[in-house]
């Protein structure tokens, strides 16, 4: 779990979350030394957790796809991240989740999770 070691959520619903980076986590000392930058790995792991916290279960992501990192993620410049969630059409696949995650109106990542309890 990244919740309170890499972030923090300020606002959580059914469709999004925003949360607040944690800069002085040990991951930004590992990733990287003098330039951090939030792993791809875990802003997956914190969509995720976020997607879980809004359906009440914990989630673990079993397919990931369709990922774009279009905007590093750098806790020097961006503290904050709207994650918006939902699940795309058609119904047929109730476990994949279209995760949008954003700073302000700049799109960071975008993917498509497959999650299961």
């Amino acid at each position: 779990m990244l919740k309170d070691y890499l972030y923090t959520v300020q606002l959580i619903s059914a469709t999004s979350a925003r949360v607040r980076l944690l800069p002085e986590s040990p991951i930004y000392a590992a990733h990287f030394k003098g330039m951090p930058v939030t792993p791809g790995a875990c802003l997956i792991q914190m969509a995720c957790e976020l997607v879980g916290a809004s359906v009440g279960k914990a989630l673990d992501v079993e397919e990931a796809s369709d990922i774009r990192f279009v905007y590093p993620v750098l806790p020097t410049e961006i503290t904050e991240l709207e994650f918006q969630y939902s699940r795309p059409l058609p119904v047929e696949q109730p476990d994949v989740w279209s995760v949008h995650i954003l700073s302000g109106e700049t799109l960071c990542s975008r993917m498509k999770l497959t999650l299961k309890p």
